[in-house]
């Protein structure tokens, strides 16, 4: 199942040109199950530990100041880049997505999400094996 979801996140990697890196990461442990680069310097396993300690913040956060609200997506925007964190709060894993600032945010989240739902086929495996 890895290599499938290792082939899915290539594939995702591949779909918009500004994409430069995609990986799909545990929650608990920030470790990436599958991870595409397109850009040799990015270190995609040691950003995704990181990323994995914002989305348990942003969570905390979000639940003390809205309390019945879920999050969409986390954005991330630099001078040249957008980090683009989707995390389904049901799911022990987050989809992250690395682009240029050039490339259109809404096609961004549109491709996470459509991936998404692909994903959706390994949520049991996931949950089985990745704890939340």
């Amino acid at each position: 199942m890895i290599k499938q979801i290792q082939g899915l996140i290539e594939q995702m990697s591949q779909e918009l040109p500004g994409v430069l890196a995609a990986a799909v990461v545990t929650i608990e442990d920030g470790m990436s199950i599958a991870e595409a680069s397109n850009k040799d310097d990015i270190e995609t396993a040691a950003a995704s530990a990181y990323l994995a300690s914002i989305v348990k913040s942003n969570a905390k956060a979000i639940s003390l100041l809205a309390d019945d609200e879920e999050i969409d997506d986390i954005l991330v925007t630099t001078s040249q880049y957008h980090f683009i964190i989707r995390h389904q709060p049901d799911q022990p894993i987050f989809i992250f997505l690395m682009t240029t600032r050039d490339t259109w945010l809404g096609k961004a989240r549109m491709l996470i999400k459509n991936y998404e739902k692909q994903l959706e086929q390994f949520s049991d495996f996931l949950e089985q094996h990745y704890t939340v």
